[in-house]
């Protein structure tokens, strides 16, 4: 039980470790959205698939910085945020008004993306592994 307790405060319920971990798949899906948008780039009338999530992230930072004050026994407790129910936004993108896809896909700009995409990934894993690797050492000490 105590483990549980340990778990849930310290590994899962800072919003930051929430944060990364909502990013984390969300860059996963965006990932996912430029490999399927190269691949049909000369597809006629295909629309590109566009994943929103740091918008949302930041909205959902800001909220839970924002002082509260529980007025009501039915309030969202001090502290709490939309962090835990965070998800990211898988959408196409519009049409024009005689039904064409707008835009298209630029395959240079979809591969900067991606790799913009992957570098953010690979800095939410380190930043999560630094994290769990701190707490490691302050449950173990210093000196083992």
């Amino acid at each position: 039980m105590a483990d549980n307790i340990i778990q849930e405060n310290l590994l899962h319920a800072a919003p930051g470790t929430i944060a990364l971990k909502k990013g984390l798949h969300a860059w996963s899906l965006r990932q996912k959205a430029h490999a399927q948008n190269i691949a049909n780039a000369e597809t006629p009338n295909y629309r590109r698939v566009v994943v929103d999530f740091e918008s949302k992230l930041l909205e959902a930072l800001r909220q839970s910085e924002a002082p509260l004050a529980q007025t009501d026994p039915d309030h969202l407790p001090p502290g709490s945020s939309d962090i835990e129910n965070l998800q990211a936004t898988v959408r196409r993108e519009a049409r024009d008004p005689n039904g064409n896809a707008v835009g298209g896909v630029d395959i240079d700009q979809e591969m900067a993306e991606m790799a913009e995409t992957q570098l953010r990934y690979m800095t939410a894993v380190e930043l999560l592994k630094r994290r769990y690797q701190g707490l490691k050492t302050a449950i173990r000490g210093s000196g083992q």
